[in-house]
Order: structure tokens, then sequence, then C-alpha cells
């Protein structure tokens, strides 16, 4: 088409906390700060789930080798092949 406004981006950046986005139709800022929890408030969440079930807690690592995705958590390792799922 013959619309310059629709093109694919053309940079990324981050300054300090603040995010930018840029293509053929300008640039769009977006400050960050705040949005995400520091470690001191992430510490001082309380975590207690409320039950002794070790199998069902968070993730403890993920990993991409080749084209196959592991997730692990307390129960054990997933793991799927992603070959061919996308275009």
């Amino acid at each position: 088409d013959a619309d310059p406004t629709n093109e694919l981006n053309t940079a990324v950046g981050l300054t300090g906390t603040s995010i930018t986005v840029t293509d053929a139709g300008g640039t769009l800022s977006q400050d960050l700060d705040g949005t995400f929890a520091t470690d001191a408030e992430l510490a001082a969440l309380n975590t207690d789930d409320a039950d002794a079930d070790p199998t069902n807690e968070l993730n403890t690592a993920v990993g991409l080798t080749g084209t196959s995705i592991t997730v692990t958590d307390a129960g054990g390792t997933l793991s799927q092949d992603l070959d061919g799922t996308f275009a």
C-alpha cells in the first residue's frame, strides 16, 4: 500500500525508565517508572498459599533448547516442542 504510517517499527529504545517505539507514523513513549514492583516490595508480600502441597508452587525454571520449551516447578518439568507451531 501507499500508506507510510502503517509500516513496521524502525526503532525501540529505553532511556532511564522511558521506553520509546518509532515507526513511520512517529514515536510513542511510555514512562515505566512505578510499573513494576521493587525487590523490597516483592519481599514484603505474604506468599503463604495456605496449603502443604509442594507440587502446586510457582515455576522455578523455564528454558528453550532448539524448538523445545521447558517449564519446571516443584511437581517436575513439562516440555513442549514448538516446531511447526508458528508460521
